[in-house]
């Protein structure tokens, strides 16, 4: 059976950068949220965009800072 989507317990497998269609998969959010969030930043308490690097003007994901930041929007508190 193929997976549509990678879960968090296969990050072992991934490697140590991935592309914005691989985390958005990995993350379970559109690519265009991806594409919109690191463009505006977090204006107006909008849900930040993960940390990225650039690669020959490409955008990679770490797979550590994608859970890390999961992990830190589970911590916000919607009031």
């Amino acid at each position: 059976m193929n997976k549509v989507r990678p879960s968090r317990n296969d990050a072992e497998e991934l490697p140590l950068l991935i592309n914005e269609k691989q985390a958005s998969k990995y993350l379970g959010v559109s690519l265009s949220f991806l594409r919109k969030a690191r463009s505006d930043g977090s204006p107006g308490g909008r849900t930040p965009a993960p940390p990225f690097v650039r690669v020959g003007g490409r955008v990679y994901y770490r797979v550590a800072d994608l859970d890390q930041w999961v992990a830190n929007l589970e911590s916000r508190r919607v009031v």
